[in-house]
Order: structure tokens, then C-alpha cells, then sequence
């Protein structure tokens, strides 16, 4: 779906990989993390910070605009509760 280098961008949202820029390396995206955006090839939190490394930009705005998108979903079925 999204060809070789998006593994690495996956990898990298899901803690698979260790990310320097992170000191909560490990620890899943939160919705305080959203939304997010696209900076050239990287995914930065509203903060500034870098949650993943794309093959290319067209990649990473792909990624931010799913992300965001899903958060958004979620959030939408929390208040349907």
C-alpha cells in the first residue's frame, strides 16, 4: 500500500522503532498528539515533534491526513457513547 519506505514510517508511529527525538520512545500516540501534520518527509506533533520519517513528503502528508483522520474517528465514536 505503501511501498517499502512507509514500513519504516509504521514501524516508527507503532514504537517498533526507537526515535531519538522522543523521550516517550515507546509509549502509542495519544490524542493529545493530534492533530497532526506533514513538515517535508516529517510527521511532527503540534509540539514540534517527530513521530515518524517518510520515504517522501507526498508520503508523509498521506500518513498525517490518515492519522488525523482516524483520531477524529475515534473521538466521534467516543461521544456517540
Amino acid at each position: 500500500m505503501f511501498g517499502p519506505g512507509g514500513i519504516q514510517v509504521v514501524q516508527r508511529i507503532a514504537g517498533a522503532i526507537e526515535c531519538p527525538d522522543r523521550s516517550d520512545r515507546r509509549l502509542p500516540l495519544r490524542s493529545e498528539h493530534f492533530p497532526v501534520q506533514a513538515r517535508g518527509r516529517e510527521i511532527v506533533t503540534q509540539e514540534g515533534v517527530v513521530i515518524a520519517i517518510a520515504a517522501d513528503a507526498a508520503l508523509s502528508e498521506e500518513m498525517a491526513r490518515r492519522l488525523n483522520k482516524s483520531d477524529w474517528s475515534d473521538q466521534e465514536d467516543q461521544w456517540a457513547l
